[in-house]
């Protein structure tokens, strides 16, 4: 879990810069976008684990680690919200026997695009208040990106050897 969380925290900035020309260019804040590539840490270990509050966990490691790094320098101590309730919300998608009638695909999917929806909110909420055709292609983009980080995740699960899911999972 600790090295998932890890990988997701320090992969977004990794893919920021190439995300941002982008998102630049249509004006909306590129965390929406990067954010799926990060989640899919996320996504992954909660399906692997497959206990209620994997995610959360992992969201507020997260949120320490950016406070603890100055990752969060502009918006301070609400970074606890704005990377806890995504967790939160994969938790529910993938812990919760609301959508155990979906294929294992699908809920990781949705997973990972609730997870960036949650994300985009409670930013958008608490800090950016964008106009409404950004506010809409921010929420889209990152939707998409979230659902293809569920996606990624899906497929790490189906190349990860039974034997090291089993010794997750004790």
């Amino acid at each position: 879990m600790a090295f998932a969380a890890v990988l997701g925290f320090f992969s977004k900035p990794i893919f920021s810069p190439a995300i941002n020309l982008i998102t630049d260019f249509v004006r909306i804040p590129g965390g929406s976008v990067t954010a799926g590539v990060s989640m899919l840490f996320i996504v992954y270990a909660c399906a692997v684990i497959k206990k209620f509050g994997t995610a959360t966990l992992m969201g507020f490691t997260q949120a320490v680690m950016a406070l603890g790094t100055g990752f969060s320098s502009v918006v301070g101590f609400l970074v606890l919200i704005t990377y806890t309730l995504p967790g939160l919300a994969i938790d529910f998608v993938l812990c919760t026997p609301v959508f155990n009638k979906l294929s294992l695909k699908s809920r990781m999917c949705l997973a990972g695009s609730c997870g960036v929806l949650a994300g985009a909110i409670s930013t958008n909420m608490l800090y950016y208040r964008l106009s409404l055709i950004p506010f809409l292609l921010f929420y889209i983009f990152g939707i998409l990106s979230g659902f293809f980080g569920g996606w990624l995740a899906y497929i790490i699960i189906g190349r990860t050897p039974e034997s090291l899911k089993r010794g997750l999972i004790k």
